[in-house]
């Protein structure tokens, strides 16, 4: 009796260990099935950024920014001064796991104006290959990219004020004043005979430190008066170190300013560079020459506005100094 219990035992035990050992397989094949669909959902919402990418890029200059791509070229999309770039140099890896990489192709058109693999080719149209690489696999999202805004008849952004001279880097600011409040910088410009709608203004700038405060820009009649608008947020962390580039400020809706006018671009942290232990943090250089009389007849440089928490200090002007500025309107 007490030998059949023991067989009846081991068997009963054998049953229920091959039983967990299913249960454990089974869990183990989830397992790797869910994170085969996590990993593969990764890559496919990479893919459609590196999609998003290439619009904003076009989006922003066709001209300057889609014609230059060589094709069959492998190209990377990396964010530089708070937008989006194609780059030649690989970034490395995201999340350690993928590469994501673009390739623009020729398009051409046939007879009756469909793509086809020859024909005529179609320079206001590019192929679009975005691939996504990660432990042997891959996915490939393919669209078709149009100069649109190259057929649409209207007004145009053009630069209408700018000087371009500038080459001296030095922390002639104080900006965004690492926390002791020394006050914003400005270069004031003059509109020209026609009144303008100013869309964007670039400034010529690079940061000095690897994280400084985010910074927009205001356009003012007056160092310390009501900003009369307020341009989009650029991430301090994605300023070039080096060298300078010309960082773009967008103003949206397009500003309406008066002609023949001085006006002033001001340059503002978050935290605010005016108000001493605001937090503001780093360094952020403006690139200025200094030339007698001056080298823009336009306007002056502008340094300390509103320092050390006084809304009505408008700061020292540089008479012989102007930083690099470019101004945009419609045209």
């Amino acid at each position: 009796m007490h030998a059949f219990g023991l067989i009846e035992i081991i068997i009963a035990t054998a049953i229920v260990s091959a039983t967990l050992a299913g249960f454990l397989q089974v869990s183990i094949l989830s397992v790797r099935l869910l994170r085969a669909e996590q990993y593969n959902l990764e890559a496919v919402l990479l893919a459609q950024e590196g999609m998003e990418a290439v619009r904003s890029v076009r989006d922003e200059s066709w001209t300057n920014n889609i014609v230059p791509l060589v094709y069959g070229t492998i190209y990377y999309p990396v964010i530089v001064n708070s937008k989006w770039t194609m780059s030649t140099s690989n970034p490395g890896l995201f999340n350690n796991r993928y590469t994501r990489q673009i390739v623009f192709s020729q398009v051409f058109r046939n007879g009756t104006d469909d793509i086809a693999s020859s024909g005529t080719p179609d320079d206001g149209t590019r192929k679009i290959t975005v691939t996504v690489s990660w432990e042997g696999k891959n996915i490939q999202l393919v669209m078709y990219l149009t100069n649109f805004q190259g057929q649409l008849a209207g007004t145009t952004e053009s630069k209408i004020i700018s000087y371009e001279g500038a080459g001296t880097d030095n922390n002639l600011i104080s900006f965004p004043s690492n926390n002791i409040g020394n006050g914003d910088p400005a270069q004031s410009f003059t509109t020209l005979a026609a009144a303008p709608k100013v869309t964007r203004v670039d400034a010529l700038i690079r940061r000095t430190t690897p994280s400084p405060s985010n910074i927009y820009a205001e356009i003012r009649a007056t160092p310390t008066g009501a900003a009369l608008s307020t341009s989009n947020l650029i991430t301090g962390s994605s300023i070039a170190a080096s060298p300078a580039t010309w960082v773009e400020f967008r103003f949206a809706p397009e500003i309406s300013l008066s002609a023949s006018t001085l006006y002033y671009i001001v340059l503002r942290s978050i935290p605010s560079s005016t108000n001493v232990a605001s937090g503001s943090a780093g360094s952020i250089n403006w690139i200025y020459l200094q030339t007698p009389p001056s080298p823009y007849s336009g306007g002056a440089a502008r340094r300390y506005i509103g320092r050390l928490s006084n809304p009505l200090d408008a700061g020292q002007q540089l008479d012989q100094y102007d930083f690099g500025f470019k101004v945009y309107a419609l045209q």
